[in-house]
């Protein structure tokens, strides 16, 4: 799949419908500007959200995927679509480690992606971001989920940067 891309992590269906209707909202007001470019509005009509509902679909979606400029990823999800939600972490020897399955999966095949987490509670906030930043010097945003203005300011924050590479 070529164009640019925000790719969205979410089992389930009725936030899913709210995050991409926060990135369409963001998407159409930043093309409505006055201020936007006709170079950025071009742009702005290529960019596809792709959602994915688990992390068999994650591989498969983000092996396909060339330009991504941001992906959003629930931390609690399931890992194909038959079976329960749960967290990502990786544990070892029964110790949460900080890493996360759809983190690595965004980090290694899309190196360079913008990655933020959406999370109902945060609870592995400070150490999913202590151990991505110590170890692959990735920056990692959380977003509670609840935070509905958090969510958009992100995402339009991230479409500005896109935009400023198109100009």
């Amino acid at each position: 799949m070529n164009g640019s891309n925000i790719l969205i992590l979410e089992d389930d269906p009725d936030q899913m419908d709210l995050l991409v209707e926060f990135a369409v909202s963001e998407v159409l007001r930043i093309r409505d500007d006055k201020n936007t470019s006709d170079r950025q509005r071009k742009a702005i009509k290529e960019i596809k959200i792709i959602k994915v509902g688990n992390i068999d679909s994650l591989k498969k979606s983000v092996s396909m995927l060339k330009n991504v400029f941001l992906a959003v990823l629930d931390c609690n999800t399931p890992d194909d679509e038959n079976r329960a939600p749960h967290d990502q972490l990786v544990k070892t020897d029964h110790i949460v480690t900080g890493q996360h399955k759809s983190v690595d999966i965004v980090a290694q095949l899309l190196p360079g992606t913008p990655i933020t987490m959406i999370s109902s509670m945060g609870r592995f906030k400070r150490i999913v971001k202590t151990y991505y930043e110590s170890r692959l010097d990735l920056r990692i945003n959380f977003v509670a989920k609840n935070d509905s203005t958090a969510i958009k300011q992100n995402i339009e924050t991230h479409l500005q940067e896109y935009l400023k590479s198109v100009d």
